[in-house]
């Protein structure tokens, strides 16, 4: 199959990329930032003015798409104003959206957020509980899954909304943190007494989940579907199975001082059921983590 990725160039992009030529599939790039990888890309800015002539010169170039995984994004975290995330997650999106009308593919994944429900009302978080997240990542995510909603072209469309993601070559997340200070032997002091819940998954699980979706999609012409971890571990639990994994000598401090966060894991039955998916237990996850930041 002819598959595009947005945000071919990044973190999650450059994963699908490599995984999915693995299986077969020819792989096109889209991103903003140049790709120095060996995948076949081009350099759009998906939010210009430009995008959607540029995207139907990609059609005229390589031909129409099978499947199209929208995963670029502007992250959490990054310095910006409201204004920046609709321009990064919901102007692009609108920009695809149009360029694809003309000739829709069979198939579109969009990489979405746990964090669209904000401070959830109970836990495990399901796809049915109010998605009510009002920071600027959050919300502007949300917006985007609106528009794939409101697309009525015969394509089948699959929302995936993760979690935080971990591995080597991101930078911002919460278990990318632990493991630079436990690879220094430093303390991990853990805010809320190392009792808070955070859902988080080891990028090979978001391929597999996608490569999944894409190999044998499900039925329904638009399915929104939780992926996490698949049970409640908490901030002590991580960073002793992190530390473990790497063999540190950092211990680990529980503080009394709450942290500025709330208790968030996915209810991840339906995707289960759908396409099959299974999380990595959390001392393989953390093993092969650990593996990789040696090598």
């Amino acid at each position: 199959m002819r598959i595009w990725i947005t945000g071919g160039a990044g973190f999650l992009g450059q994963r699908l990329a490599r995984h999915l030529e693995s299986r077969g599939h020819s792989v096109i790039g889209l991103s903003r930032r140049k790709n120095d990888g060996r995948t076949q890309s081009y350099q759009i800015d998906l939010a210009s003015e430009e995008a959607v002539a540029q995207l139907h010169s990609v059609v005229d170039d390589t031909g129409e798409p099978d499947v199209v995984i929208h995963s670029a994004a502007r992250q959490p975290g990054l310095k910006g104003e409201l204004r920046d995330y609709v321009r990064s997650n919901v102007l692009s999106t609108l920009n695809l959206i149009e360029a694809l009308i003309p000739t829709p593919p069979k198939q579109i994944i969009y990489t979405s957020t746990l964090s669209v429900y904000g401070r959830p009302g109970r836990n495990p978080v399901g796809e049915t509980d109010p998605a009510g997240g009002t920071a600027p990542y959050s919300a502007t995510k949300r917006w985007a899954e609106q528009l794939f909603e409101h697309l009525k072209s015969g394509t089948r469309l699959i929302v995936l909304r993760l979690p935080s993601l971990y591995g080597v070559g991101q930078v911002d997340s919460f278990i990318d943190g632990l493991a630079r200070t436990s690879l220094q032997n430093q303390k991990l002091e853990l805010f809320s007494r190392g009792e808070l819940i955070r859902d988080a998954l080891h990028v090979a699980d978001v391929v597999a989940a996608i490569d999944l979706c894409v190999t044998d999609p499900p039925e329904p012409e638009f399915i929104c579907m939780n992926l996490g971890c698949g049970r409640a571990i908490t901030t002590a639990e991580w960073a002793g199975a992190l530390v473990n994994a790497l063999g540190s000598q950092s211990e680990i401090v529980p503080l009394d001082q709450e942290a500025n966060q709330f208790d968030l894991y996915a209810d991840i039955q339906l995707v289960q059921k759908t396409i099959g998916f299974q999380p990595t237990e959390l001392r393989e996850s953390m093993a092969r983590y650990a593996n990789e930041l040696r090598t």
